[in-house]
């Protein structure tokens, strides 16, 4: 079903791209991710021509290339660059930069697009701002566009408009773990692209873990030949394949390769071209399986791990030998990659092998590390305060360690919410940038406590998660399903924070875990559409976002995926009703929308509540099909659209169809409940 329906969309574009010559371009919707602030169609188009040509104001050189190197393999145009500047665009597309353009005090990024019949001008305080009014300029011409080859038949127009725009976030990021499975160099230039063309800039790169280490370090070269023997994946792991559910083999190395240092700053240079910076994670305490086997010495307990599991209980040592280990991979790291941020993981680090061992216990005693009270923590059941284990504030001890050791060279630590837990808040280094993963209250807490957020939760934005309620879907890993609407939805603000610490919220990313990833199309399969929700989320102004309006828009970004050969998961349905907080106010309410368009034979209808944002979620009575005033089909059942569905499919049939009736799709629900939810209804 999901396959066709993708058809249909192609079908679609097409019947309106034919279309143009006879409809106003300014009459065609505009299908912009994410949805710029200001936005005013014009009348008229512009149109490419072999005579057309870029003019790069000074600063804008590399920003004229990459437009130039998009727009000449699929048009055939040879889309010359001139350096300089330029007046009138006359047949022009003209980048400068202008510190007059957009707000230049905004959140760096912002940038204006002038589209008139006889040219195009993108002005921006910053060349980040050129390139993202290039990205838009690309949004608006034909999907084709996005192709590697030349496209016949198509004609290159663009409409006139008129587009001021600005980031609402700094961090609007995506992650990619090419630890568990390794992906080849050229699958993360394109996801690098994929970012870029929604308007991301942050490339959070998972590059080590207890399964692979893909990070050449040449003092060390065993890290990334410990795995070399091991299969790149195994048969258990692959999630097309429906005879089972997928399972993936936590602990056991995976082979597949690694990235010499030649590749990543390749790499990193491609991301800056595209105005990415790349943060490294290289993983400390725990998840260092792949380390202490090619290293044991630097572990706590000196062996080579044993133990295989998804918490990897060996950790590495605090004598002098080991803390020199991680400052020889950190100086080799950052020496890699120029970005401010360096991640040092932190998460999932059971402190059993700290507390056996006889040196890190006399070593705690000399720092004066010793159990305590939780202070930030409600008492146990029994009334009294809960302890805080000593190991725990040493994980904040060690995290301090190496972040003063980064700062010598201009860099700030991050970490998952690990290194914050117990009282370690209280002690954890103010240049600490905390993730959240495994609750937002985590990252409520770090915020008031003056420290600088990027969120990431499990919901919604861990994307090896299920995209729907199908069972057959069987992609996942953390459950769910976490979708579009969710994202989209997404509260970045919630009451328990404290206005004045909003500023310590510096956006947000989506997290690419390829347990079950096992081959570039897994992951494009899991992480597209739902990454353009994210680009949104974090781009557009909360009050210029519409679900509703943003499920349309995308129609044409999967087109421009399509295009751009890109797996992701077909797009669902456009709901026929919607509703929202306070529609749902008396004993019983009904809900009705004109599907007259939808109605084109005879035959069985299907109908499925989407629940979006809120709290009780609707209560269902019966669905209906009405033909002129006239039921004609219903299915009366007690259904409910909450966080947890039940019963939220309906079916009608219609026996006879009446090509000249007005149909009209009827919801009646209940009154008791509802009225502070979100979500939508889809009738196929």
């Amino acid at each position: 079903m999901f396959r066709q329906f993708k058809i249909l969309l192609t079908v679609a574009w097409i019947v309106t791209t034919v279309s143009l010559g006879t409809v106003s371009l300014a009459a065609q919707p505009l299908t912009l991710v994410p949805q710029p602030v200001q936005v005013e169609k014009k009348e008229g188009k512009f149109t490419l021509t072999p005579e057309t040509k870029i003019i790069a104001g000074k600063g804008t050189e590399t920003e004229a290339r990459l437009l130039a190197e998009r727009i000449r393999p699929s048009t055939g145009l040879p889309v010359t660059i001139s350096e300089g500047s330029s007046g009138k665009p006359e047949n022009q597309i003209i980048l400068r930069l202008d510190s007059t353009a957009a707000d230049a005090k905004a959140i760096p990024g912002s940038y204006t697009l002038s589209v008139t019949t006889e040219g195009v001008v993108i002005s921006a305080p910053t060349p980040t701002g050129v390139f993202y009014g290039t990205q838009t300029l690309l949004q608006l011409m034909p999907p084709h566009v996005f192709s590697a080859v030349k496209v016949g038949h198509v004609d290159w127009v663009i409409p006139c408009v008129e587009i001021t725009d600005a980031p609402s976030f700094g961090w609007r990021g995506m992650h990619l773990d090419t630890a568990r499975h390794f992906f080849p160099k050229a699958f993360v230039k394109k996801y690098i692209d994929l970012m870029a063309q929604m308007k991301m800039n942050r490339f959070h790169w998972h590059i080590v873990d207890s399964e692979g280490w893909r990070l050449e370090i040449k003092k060390y070269p065993k890290l990334t030949q410990i795995t070399e023997d091991s299969p790149a994946w195994y048969s258990s792991e692959d999630p097309t394949d429906k005879s089972r559910p997928a399972k993936f083999q936590y602990g056991w190395f995976h082979g597949g390769g690694y990235y010499s240092q030649e590749d990543v700053k390749e790499i990193v240079a491609y991301a800056a071209e595209r105005h990415i910076d790349v943060m490294p994670e290289i993983e400390f305490p725990a998840h260092m399986m792949a380390a202490l086997t090619a290293y044991p010495g630097f572990g706590t307990t000196g062996k080579v791990p044993t133990i295989r599991s998804n918490h990897s209980p060996d950790l590495i040592n605090i004598d002098e030998k080991s803390l020199n280990f991680l400052r020889d991979i950190l100086d080799e790291t950052m020496s890699l990659f120029p970005f401010e941020f360096i991640h040092f993981g932190g998460d999932e680090a059971p402190k059993w092998q700290w507390e056996q061992s006889e040196y890190v216990q006399k070593r705690m005693k000399e720092l004066g590390i010793k159990a305590e009270e939780d202070r930030h923590s409600p008492p146990g059941k029994d009334g009294k305060p809960k302890i805080v284990k000593a190991e725990q504030a040493l994980q904040a001890w060690l995290f301090n360690e190496m972040a003063r050791h980064v700062a010598k060279q201009g860099k700030r630590p991050v970490g998952w919410e690990e290194i914050m837990h117990g009282n370690n808040v209280e002690t954890l280094t103010k240049s600490a940038v905390v993730m959240p993963w495994l609750s937002m209250n985590s990252g409520v807490k770090a915020a008031n406590s003056g420290f600088d957020v990027l969120v990431c939760t499990t919901f919604p934005f861990y994307l090896d998660s299920y995209q729907t309620s199908d069972p057959s879907d069987n992609w996942t890993l953390y459950g769910g399903p976490w979708t579009l609407a969710h994202i989209y939805n997404y509260e970045f603000f919630p009451k328990s924070l404290k206005p004045e610490n909003r500023h310590h919220i510096l956006g947000a990313q989506g997290q690419s875990w390829s347990e079950l990833m096992i081959k570039p199309e897994n992951v494009e399969y899991q992480v597209f559409p739902r990454a353009a929700a994210i680009a949104e989320i974090l781009w557009t102004p909360k009050e210029k976002r519409d679900y509703d309006q943003f499920s349309r828009r995308l129609v044409g970004q999967a087109n421009r995926w399509r295009v751009y050969g890109v797996n992701y998961r077909a797009l669902l349905p456009l709901p026929s009703i919607s509703w929202t907080p306070g529609e749902i106010k008396t004993e019983f309410s009904s809900l009705e929308s004109d599907v007259t368009s939808q109605i084109k034979k005879a035959g069985k209808y299907s109908v499925t509540f989407r629940f979006m944002a809120g709290g009780h979620g609707l209560d269902i009575q019966s669905v209906e099909l009405l033909e002129n005033g006239k039921s004609v089909s219903a299915d009366k059942h007690d259904g409910f659209a909450g966080a947890q569905l039940r019963n939220n499919e309906y079916s009608l049939k219609l026996d006879k169809y009446n090509s000249r009736a007005k149909y009209i799709l009827r919801v009646v629900i209940k009154g008791s409940g509802g009225t502070d939810s979100k979500g939508e209804i889809v009738l196929e």
